[in-house]
């Protein structure tokens, strides 16, 4: 039954693409620019539960969204970094939540502050902090309630795709 467990991984990461990819594009207004709350990304904080699916589905997804949006290539290529990164160090610190959840806003806002800063000619440590409080409201606070909805819901019966 190995393809099975494949198909299912593939599955689950095409699902989580597609839904960031569709909920930064439906609301690009609070999507992009210095003063963001990315409802997409509180799918970041599923990674504790979920583990590669989401890591490379909201990479891959922010890549999609970021592409279409308003700084190209370059918002496509370091959102999905930043994305792949902060999802990452939090599946990896999935048994110490509180350090993972904390990371993900500060590991985002950190990369996309280093271009972001230079495109729209405004110094760093101010795109840095406007990316980190709404990173906070939609990873920390979005993000974590949406993990607790999930695991209430379906308890023991979550999905860990670690190999």
């Amino acid at each position: 039954m190995k393809g099975k467990g494949v198909a299912i991984r593939v599955a689950f990461t095409s699902i989580f693409a597609a839904l960031y990819a569709s909920l930064t594009i439906a609301l690009a207004p609070l999507s992009f620019y210095e003063v963001q709350v990315r409802v997409s990304d509180s799918l970041l904080a599923l990674s504790i539960l979920f583990g590669p699916p989401v890591i490379i589905g909201t990479s891959l997804g922010c890549f999609i969204a970021n592409l279409i949006g308003p700084f190209g290539i370059i918002d496509a290529l370091g959102g999905s970094v930043a994305n792949l990164v902060a999802t990452y160090i939090g599946w990896k610190l999935r048994r110490r939540r509180a350090f993972a959840l904390i990371q993900m806003p500060i590991t985002v806002s950190l990369i996309v502050s280093t271009y972001l800063h230079a495109l729209l000619n405004l110094p760093l440590i101010i795109v840095f902090l406007y990316l980190l409080a709404g990173s906070v409201i939609s990873i920390d606070i979005m993000g974590l309630l949406l993990l607790r909805v999930i695991e209430a819901r379906y308890g023991d019966h979550k999905h860990d795709f670690k190999q």
